[in-house]
């Protein structure tokens, strides 16, 4: 781990070419008032949730960007009863990006939308709502990006997600969907 931490930082220190336009984006943070419409064994509907994942995407010099989002909550169906031995939500998203600011500004606000999908796994500790549910899903949202040195800049991010609606399942109580918020912190690397 801090072998790691210090690569990060001597990469930092590395000036970045002025073409450099690649994006790493790891990231971290929590889901809240989220509703879903399988069965919620732990009650975990509309509680607090760790979410964590990264993104892969290309900055144009202009204002747009694109990026790959991969994410996953896995906790998002469990709570503490112990009856979910896993409900996991994972999304794939592709993302545009739009900086309200220009390069060379410190502080940079953005908004931000996608589409993809939201892969929810459920699994009782009897069996009986065990299933795997993938769902197009599409998000909007917004943040803001910390220019720290040419290669590494601090994120904060807040997204509304919503997956569609589908007829029921067997983990199912009336359509499955996900809908939740998801904020995260994180940082982008420039290569």
């Amino acid at each position: 781990m801090i072998r790691t931490i210090i690569f990060l930082l001597l990469f930092g220190a590395v000036p970045a070419p002025s073409y450099a336009e690649w994006t790493l984006k790891p990231f971290a943070g929590i889901t809240f008032a989220s509703s879903h419409g399988f069965v919620d064994l732990d009650n975990a509907a509309g509680s607090r949730q760790p979410a964590f994942g990264g993104a892969v995407g290309w900055d144009w010099p202009t204002t747009f960007g694109v990026e790959l989002e991969l994410a996953t909550a896995p906790t998002f169906l469990k709570g503490a009863s112990g009856l979910v031995d896993t409900g996991r939500l994972d999304t794939f998203f592709v993302n545009g990006n739009w900086r309200l600011r220009p390069f060379g500004s410190r502080f940079q606000p953005y908004i931000a939308i996608g589409a993809g999908a939201a892969r929810v796994t459920l699994d009782d500790v009897l069996g009986a709502f065990t299933s795997t549910t993938t769902l197009a899903a599409g998000n909007i949202g917004g943040g803001v990006i910390a220019t720290t040195s040419a290669r590494f800049r601090v994120i904060g991010d807040v997204r509304y997600i919503r997956s569609q609606f589908r007829d029921g399942g067997p983990a199912a109580v009336g359509e499955r969907h996900v809908t939740y918020w998801r904020a995260t912190g994180g940082m982008a690397v420039r290569f």
